[in-house]
Parts: C-alpha cells; structure tokens; sequence
C-alpha cells in the first residue's frame, strides 16, 4: 500500500471526486492490520474492533490537515490510540468481573480472596505500564511533527520544583484555553506573551524550557491519558 497513495486518495475524498465511504473501504486492509497488531488474530467485519478502528479512520479523516504530517502517519496514530483506550477499558473490566466472581465463589476463605486481589492489582499494574509504553510510542510519533525528540527532553528537564510547576502551569493554561490550544496545534508555536502575562514565569524561563512546555501541552491535550495522570 503507497503512501503517496493514499494522500492523494484523501486529497480526492475531500475535493468531492471520491466519496468518503469508498475511500474508507479501500483502505479497510491498512485499518485491520493495525487491529491486528493488538488483537493477534483474524479480524473480521463484524468484529467490534474493525468499527472502532475505521470510526477512528474517520476521525482521522475530519481532524487531519498538513501541519501534522502525512495522512498514513497520523491515521495510524489515531487508531493506535482508540485502540489503547479500548482495551485499557475491557481489560480493567474483565478484571474488575474476574474478582468480583473470584470474591463471591471464595468468600468463606479469606486468604483467597487476598491473594485473588493480589493477582488482580498486579495483572492491572502490568497492563497499565503495557498501554503507557504505547502511549509513549505515539507521543514520540507526535513530537517529530513539532521538532522535538525525548533526547531534547532529557538535556533540558528542570531541576527545580519551583520551575516545574511554572512550566506546569504554563502548559494547563494553553490547555484550558481553547483558542489558543487551537493556535498552538496548528501553527506550533508557543503563545509566549499570553503565557508570560498570566502565568507566574519570565520570557527567559519560558523560552529555555520551550520544548519541555510544548511537550507537556501535547501529553496533556487529551490524547494521553495515562501519561498525564502519571505527570501529575
């Protein structure tokens, strides 16, 4: 399947010279080998996770424009995490019914029900850490689209609680402000002289901790939920 392919295949879809179900429906194998992926087997159409996958697709499709990279990236992107969050909320689930089910069969016997909590606290903690890496793995897709790398992270991480918290802040009120989350999305520039304005921190500060700003914008949008909890 061609990259070039399929930009210009959205490119028709949008011109009208293509119609959007048709275009979803050719690249129905792309959607399904993502699932496949996570699922490890056949996925059929009448599989839940084939409608999340070109739910996620289209949506793709209505958010996409240029500045976040090619189409085929950034559609994988977004499926990969409707995929996350599907599974992260199955699994806690399932686990959640296995110990209820666990607790009623054993509740003459204690020491059973301990240790069926015990294997149910670590099976979510494991899982937790599983869909984060993955989390991590499209945060790092996300970055290049804004010319920032973990490296550049790393090098430039705060030491001071005190400028931690500023450039939290910083980011939170980007983020709560809808016009200007939307100006950063798309043009990828810090709104700086609103941040300094508002927010307890220099021109100087913000401007060293540039990227580590943006980077927290981008985990706490939305998209990110495990690692904006975890930053907390």
């Amino acid at each position: 399947m061609s990259l070039n392919n399929m930009q210009r295949d959205l490119e028709l879809t949008r011109c009208g010279q293509l119609d959007i179900n048709l275009f979803i429906s050719k690249y129905k194998p792309f959607i399904y080998s993502i699932i496949n992926q996570y699922k490890g087997s056949y996925v059929s159409d009448g599989d839940e996770l084939s409608t999340i996958g070109m739910m996620a697709f289209k949506e793709a499709y209505d958010n996409y424009d240029e500045l976040k990279g090619n189409f085929y990236n950034y559609s994988k992107m977004v499926i990969r995490s409707r995929l996350i969050d599907y599974f992260r909320k199955e699994n806690k689930y399932q686990m959640y019914e296995k110990n209820f089910i666990d607790n009623e069969e054993s509740h003459e016997y204690k020491s059973d029900i301990i240790e069926s909590k015990e294997a149910v606290d670590q099976y979510n903690i494991e899982q937790e850490n599983f869909y984060r890496r993955e989390e991590i793995k499209l945060l790092i897709e996300e970055l290049k689209n804004f010319d920032i790398t973990l490296s550049d992270l790393e090098k430039i991480c705060p030491k001071k609680q005190d400028l931690i918290d500023r450039y939290r802040k910083s980011a939170d009120f980007v983020v709560e402000n809808k016009t200007l989350l939307k100006g950063f999305l798309e043009n990828q520039r810090l709104p700086a002289s609103e941040i300094t304005e508002n927010v307890f921190i220099t021109k100087k500060q913000l401007d060293r901790g540039r990227k580590y700003v943006m980077a927290l914008i981008i985990i706490k949008k939305g998209d990110y939920e495990l690692l904006a909890d975890y930053i907390k």
